[in-house]
């Protein structure tokens, strides 16, 4: 059974600058921002290797992420996913991305590129791994996933067509999941762990995507993929996804309405789970330093083995302060429902309390301590225990 979310937000007016006269010229489309460049791309700047890659809009950058969970539980902190290794060090990420950016700025002509994003190792690939992409190191320890593990997470090709519409952009073939705050690369996050709504949805999509600038108020994505978590395999299935994206002029509000439709119904044969997504996204800047975001997602799946029609629901809050340029906290209050046990394993309603720091001590390195509580009062998902106390601290090394 659907429920219905309502969100009512005041959004302040902003002043808009009054237009000049119709006879002034309006200034040239700006170009696009170079990329940042991090300390492979330095070593390399003002080589012949570097000037090639320049030439080709090319860029070769990563990360690795390592972190240590202190935790109340003695062996993994499952079903907390990602820092799930419970009182030790783990190499989450070691991240090589190789991309060619696409130009959506200053010209009229169309441009192609791609990106490659690897997990090369890491044990976030336990989470992320699609069917049939290297899924054998699922089971290869013992019927058990390797701790450590490779997946090549986003592999596509673009292209930008900036006359279609404001401009358009199709891509084609493995890309992250459109929904939602947090996202499969941690330098893209503001806290070290993730909630668990994310955890227990799907993290990529493989097929075709366009997304279509409209306004500058409205965008739109719309793609039709193998289904949620899967690459070519006998499971896969047609599946539509898109979202619909307003942002007000002054940027300080948007909402993000995102969608996943395929068939809903567990493949009994495969044993895979199609699951349908609906999920809505508020962001509001109060001021330059603090930042509001609101997420509620609804999932459901048919025809599950013992359960029949299952369905959950994540309510999630984050409030982000930026003390400094280089320090900020972040809060995170969610509420996930997941009243059948479909998703996590056990039954009943999660709730889960974070607070974290980031800190950029120089702007190649971050440092996210947080401390975390989850509780489910209806079962006892951790170790026989109804909560779990988490303490992490990661570090990311940016080159």
């Amino acid at each position: 059974m659907l429920q219905c979310l309502f969100l009512s937000a005041a959004l302040s007016l902003g002043q808009t600058a009054a237009p000049g006269p119709e006879t002034a010229m309006s200034p040239p489309p700006s170009p696009t921002p170079a990329p940042d460049r991090w300390i492979f791309m330095k070593a390399f700047q003002g080589t012949w290797p570097g000037a090639l890659l320049d030439s080709e809009r090319m860029q070769v950058t990563g990360w690795i992420e390592g972190s240590l969970t202190a935790s109340s539980a003695a062996n993994n902190n499952l079903p907390l996913g990602f820092n799930y290794r419970a009182n030790e060090f783990a190499v989450q990420q070691n991240w090589l991305r190789i991309d060619r950016a696409v130009v959506t700025n200053g010209t009229t002509e169309p441009t192609f590129g791609f990106r490659s994003d690897t997990i090369l190792p890491g044990t976030d690939y336990r989470f992320t791994l699609a069917r049939g992409v290297f899924d054998s190191q699922l089971t290869e320890r013992h019927g058990l996933p390797n701790i450590y593990g490779i997946d090549p997470i986003q592999f596509y090709a673009e292209a930008y067509f900036p006359t279609i519409a404001r401009g358009l952009d199709i891509k084609v073939g493995r890309f992250f999941a459109l929904y939602g705050v947090e996202t499969n690369d941690a330098v893209s996050n503001t806290l070290a762990s993730h909630a668990s709504t994310f955890i227990y949805d799907p993290f990529t999509h493989t097929g075709l995507l366009t997304t279509t600038k409209l306004t500058d108020a409205w965008t739109i994505q719309a793609g039709l993929v193998l289904g949620s978590d899967i690459f070519v395999d006998p499971a896969a299935e047609p599946t539509f996804i898109g979202t619909v994206k307003w942002t007000r002029s002054d940027q300080r509000d948007s909402v993000l309405l995102s969608v996943i439709a395929g068939s809903g119904r567990f493949n009994h044969r495969s044993n895979f789970h199609n699951p349908e997504v609906l999920d809505l996204v508020y962001t509001h800047q109060f001021n330059s330093r603090l930042t509001y975001n609101f997420e509620s997602l609804l999932g459901y799946t048919t025809h599950v083995p013992d359960i029949g029609s299952a369905h959950w629901l994540g309510v999630l809050n984050y409030l982000t302060y930026n003390f400094t340029p280089r320090l900020s906290g972040t809060t995170r209050l969610e509420l996930l429902d997941d009243e059948q046990g479909q998703r996590t394993g056990f039954s009943g309603l999660y709730t889960a309390l974070t607070a974290g720091l980031s800190f950029r001590p120089r702007k190649s390195i971050i440092f996210r301590p947080e401390v975390r509580y989850d509780y489910n009062d209806d079962s006892r998902p951790y170790e026989g225990k109804h909560g779990l106390f988490t303490a992490t601290t990661d570090v990311i090394l940016r080159w």
